[in-house]
């Protein structure tokens, strides 16, 4: 159970600007679409970082507030998938997350993570956690997944006298229901453990997480990274967890606003891959979002909805440092309804060779039905 495959799918709620994060610094007509502020530029102080392996010439590079990103990639760690997303595109927050997070039609197919794990005889005590407070359609039909902001909540009745009791009574009275009885038991087994692991005994206080690393403070992706990677380090069967970070839809003033998420999420995730230590040759990390933006900035100082986006993925067994996909280009033929960067990679090709390559799964025909996953390359 220690070495199995971990998967943590980081979703970047609000349509985040691949082409602002990872950018075509040199491309013409993306000079000609943007203001400096909000592009990538080549020269001076605020140049963003180049990226060693580029899938054109045209000078990619990640924000210079990205700086950890870049490390990531030029140690060969993570792998960038630039103009992919989803390809029957909408323009819809809701339509997209939707969509992208079921990766199948019909509203009875739940989503694409949570068919993985009802297809998967899974025996620890906490398989699945959506950090949060309620777990993404991409887990929809699973019971296996915990829903909590911190791990307190995983506690029934943590550090209170009555908690064996209250868990005695739990188990009696669902502990054999037909629906429910295995998520509940499981919750207790859960339960249980963390309270022996975690809770003085004679206090009754949850001992604090001492990571390894530090991580940055006032950084609203700290403590959910934290909380996953102590789950990873406790050894409880972890095999998927999801974290979502919104705040990226900018249509107005983005360029201050993207530079400070960009900064946030560029110094947990590295800080989040140090702490894992040795975990970190068998987990996997995907860095997605449910569409990019225009090519074209508004007027208002920002950029509203558009297609195609970037995918990152990082991980111990990932061929990292390397640009992959096709580049289409962002002159105004090559762009998607003369808008928007044209998607060459769907989002499912990435997912499902994360799948079968770093979680072994031998059912992609089940997880993104009436599609055929073609590797790119990911993993070595």
């Amino acid at each position: 159970m220690a070495d199995d495959p971990i998967l943590v799918v980081l979703f970047l709620r609000g349509g985040a600007d691949g082409l602002n994060l990872i950018a075509p610094s040199g491309d013409e007509d993306y000079i000609a679409a943007r203001p400096p502020s909000l592009r990538v530029t080549r020269k001076g102080d605020e140049a963003g970082y180049v990226l060693s392996h580029q899938a054109a010439d045209v000078d990619f590079r990640f924000h210079p507030l990205a700086g950890e990103l870049s490390q990531l990639f030029e140690a060969g760690e993570m792998a960038v998938i630039h103009a992919s997303g989803l390809t029957d595109g909408t323009r819809s927050h809701f339509d997209a997350e939707d969509r992208m997070e079921r990766a199948a039609k019909g509203a009875s197919s739940g989503g694409w993570l949570g068919r993985w794990l009802n297809s998967q005889n899974l025996t620890g005590v906490l398989p699945a956690l959506a950090v949060g407070t309620s777990a993404p359609e991409s887990t929809r039909g699973s019971p296996d997944i915990a829903v909590a902001e911190e791990m307190e909540q995983l506690i029934v009745a943590a550090g209170h006298d009555l908690s064996p009791l209250l868990r005695e009574r739990l188990r009696s009275g669902f502990g054999a229901h037909d629906l429910l009885g295995a998520p509940v038991n499981r919750l207790i087994s859960l339960s249980q453990t963390l309270q022996t692991r975690l809770v003085n005994p004679d206090t009754g206080d949850l001992g604090p997480y001492r990571p390894s690393v530090d991580y940055p403070g006032e950084n609203p992706l700290s403590e959910p990274l934290q909380m996953i990677a102590q789950s990873i380090k406790l050894d409880l069967g972890l095999r998927v967890a999801t974290v979502d970070f919104g705040g990226w839809d900018t249509h107005m003033d983005q360029s201050g606003d993207f530079a400070d998420q960009t900064k946030t999420l560029s110094a947990a995730l590295m800080a989040f891959w140090r702490d894992l230590g040795n975990a970190r040759d068998h987990t996997c990390v995907v860095v997605m979002s449910e569409f990019g933006r225009r090519l074209r900035s508004n007027t208002s100082g920002g950029t509203d909805h558009g297609f195609g986006n970037a995918m990152m993925v990082l991980g111990g067994d990932v061929a990292g440092g390397r640009m992959l996909g096709e580049w289409p280009g962002l002159s105004n033929d090559a762009l998607d309804d003369g808008a928007d960067l044209a998607i060459t990679t769907d989002y499912r090709h990435v997912l499902g060779e994360v799948m079968a390559k770093h979680m072994r799964a031998d059912n992609l025909d089940r997880l993104f039905p009436d599609f055929v996953v073609q590797p790119r390359g990911l993993f070595t």
